[in-house]
C-alpha cells in the first residue's frame, strides 16, 4: 500500500512538472490582450505604435491617467517611453479599441545624446 501511494505521488509530480513546464512555455507568446518584447517606434500623448515580434504594427491608445507605464517595477510617466524601447504592452479586454491598460519597459532605449567635435 504504501509502495502505490510512493509511486503515484511521484507520477504526480512528474505529471504537475511537465505541465507546468508547458504552461510557462505559454506565457512567452502574444495573446490577443497582450504583445510581449515589442519595439515602441511611435509615441504621443494619445497613442503608441509598436512592432510585434510577428513584425507586424500596431497602434494602441493610451492616456496619461488610464495606462499605466513602469520601468524596473517602478511606476512612470508615459513621457518616459521612448523610440526603441522594448516593452509588454497588455490591452484592454472590454475595451473594442486597442487601449493600453499596462505597459512594461523591458529594456529602455539608450537615451544618450550623440555630440560631434569639430
Amino acid at each position: 500500500m504504501m509502495k502505490r501511494r510512493s509511486l503515484s505521488c511521484l507520477i504526480a509530480v512528474l505529471l504537475l512538472s511537465v505541465f507546468s513546464a508547458t504552461a510557462l512555455a505559454a506565457v512567452d507568446e502574444d495573446t490577443d490582450t497582450r504583445l510581449i518584447d515589442a519595439k515602441v517606434v511611435e509615441v504621443n500623448e494619445h497613442h503608441i505604435s509598436v512592432i510585434a515580434r510577428t513584425g507586424v504594427e500596431h497602434v494602441i491608445a493610451v492616456e496619461n491617467s488610464k495606462t499605466l507605464v513602469r520601468n524596473k517595477g517602478i511606476i512612470v510617466a508615459l513621457k518616459d517611453l521612448r523610440e526603441g524601447d522594448i516593452v509588454t504592452v497588455e490591452l484592454d479586454a472590454v475595451n473594442p479599441l486597442k487601449f493600453a491598460r499596462n505597459i512594461v519597459i523591458a529594456v529602455q532605449a539608450n537615451s544618450e545624446v550623440a555630440t560631434t567635435e569639430p
